[in-house]
């Protein structure tokens, strides 16, 4: 009844303790789901990525679960203490004449406690100690690579975000100049000076832009439905997310040789692979370690008692102690151990052959991005006076039309040709930014606000 009660009250305890820790957390989230901001910036859309997003609640669990591990490696340095306990009952056959009291029926039990010790075991428990906090290293550099692929996700999505934006303007714009020019030349074709087919060519290019708004909205709603996603929101959230293209900076300040220095010193998958190296080799350490003899000392602190059915003889008890050295070597496994030192050396060299292969991806990775980067800028330099000819372009040719100086169909080209300057004005601005955001991922640099 005792132990029930215990039992009882332990379970209470525990359940309370989980009711105290959970709820409070839900009840956060419930706060947080209620108070959120409802205007997020570039870099306050990737603080809250960070804060919110599973991905990187999930590589801090396995962060915290490497750490526990090096406090179970560290462990096998200590002593073991247990509790040891038997009983049984020794029954004989038949009645014999014996000069051995052992040999008659008996009730026995022993209880004490053991500590044993493991004073070598081939550099195992040193090497797995090692080993453990190299995985700690591991994971924090996952850790550190989740934040970096999220911050430029949010990023790439929210510059998409703002292009489609200017896309969408344009494509509005388009719209309203188009249903401007068929109405004059639904009049004109009313008054008898111009043929109908102008009119019909405006309804196509009228559709034509319509059709084009009905995309881009499409577009800018799905950018935001996966933005939201990012940052922890339901898709029908109702957030605005504010900034324009041109309001980030337009240099990186990194040369190439100082980029590719940084990315190699930075960079997490680098540290990664560099690690996952080490490790395959403290693998290799352990199974190298059972090449090595076994030394363990164990300490016994026993009481034993004999209880004896034949009346003749009188049960016992005994107390004793006892301490003890155990020596053992393994000296033929049938191979085992040669093959799985040679499979874990193999290993190893593969990659490291990985690690070099990574190294050079990055560096070509880095050196495109800065490529990318010159690119963008040349675009954004021979957008803008695109956009400047086909703007005085489109005013030259309505200005004919109006006057019967000039045709329909050449008013429509230039029409076509402002939206898709426009068009590539914007998307050489967020190539730009995009190429920018890449870079730093490329680096191993966190740039939330793309400063």
């Amino acid at each position: 009844m005792d132990f029930r009660r215990t039992f009882l009250r332990c379970a209470l305890l525990v359940l309370a303790l989980c009711v105290g820790v959970s709820q409070p957390s839900f009840a956060a989230k419930n706060a947080s789901a209620k108070n959120h901001k409802r205007t997020y910036t570039l870099k306050e859309a990737v603080d809250q990525a960070m804060l919110t997003n599973p991905s990187i609640e999930a590589k801090i669990r396995m962060l915290e679960n490497a750490k526990m591990n090096v406090g179970v490696a560290q462990s096998n340095f200590w002593p073991r203490l247990s509790i040891v306990a038997s009983t049984n009952h020794l029954q004989n056959y038949e009645e014999v004449q014996t000069y051995n009291n052992d040999n008659l029926t008996s009730d026995n039990w022993s209880k004490g406690l053991r500590a044993q010790l493991n004073l070598f075991v081939g550099f195992a428990h040193l090497n797995n100690l090692q080993k453990s906090r190299l995985s700690v290293q591991v994971e924090e550099a996952k850790h550190r690579q989740a934040r970096l692929e999220l911050a430029c996700n949010v990023q790439l999505q929210f510059l998409q975000l703002l292009r489609l934006r200017q896309e969408l303007k344009s494509a509005q714009d388009s719209v309203a100049r188009l249903q401007t020019q068929l109405k004059s030349a639904e009049s004109f074709v009313a008054v008898g000076m111009a043929p109908y087919v102008n009119v019909l060519q405006n309804q196509t290019e009228l559709a034509k832009a319509q059709q084009q708004v009905i995309r881009v909205k499409n577009d800018l709603r799905n950018t935001q439905v996966q933005l939201n996603k990012y940052l922890g929101f339901a898709p029908e959230t109702p957030i605005q997310y504010v900034g324009n293209l041109k309001d980030y900076a337009s240099t990186v300040g990194y040369t190439e040789e100082n980029a590719v220095k940084t990315a190699v010193r930075n960079r997490p998958d680098l540290l990664i692979a560099q690690r996952s190296i080490e490790i395959a080799y403290k693998d290799m350490h352990i199974t190298l370690g059972r090449y090595l003899p076994r030394v363990d000392v164990t300490y016994d602190n026993i009481s034993s008692s004999k209880e004896y059915d034949n009346s003749n003889y009188q049960g016992y008890t005994r107390n004793y102690w006892s301490l003890g050295l155990q020596f053992s070597w393994e000296i033929f496994a049938g191979g085992e151990t040669t093959f799985q030192t040679l499979a874990d050396r193999k290993r190893a060299q593969s990659l490291q052959k990985d690690f070099e292969d990574a190294m050079n991806a990055a560096q070509a990775e880095v050196i495109r991005s800065l490529l990318d980067i010159a690119a963008a800028k040349e675009l954004i330099t021979a957008s803008k006076t695109g956009v400047t000819a086909a703007r005085e372009s489109y005013d030259m040719a309505s200005t004919r039309y109006a006057t019967h100086t000039g045709t329909i169909t050449e008013l429509l080209d230039a029409q076509v040709r402002l939206t898709q300057a426009e068009d590539d004005a914007s998307r050489a601005l967020s190539d730009f930014q995009s190429a920018r955001a890449r870079f730093f991922y490329y680096i191993g640099k966190e740039n939330p606000g793309l400063k």
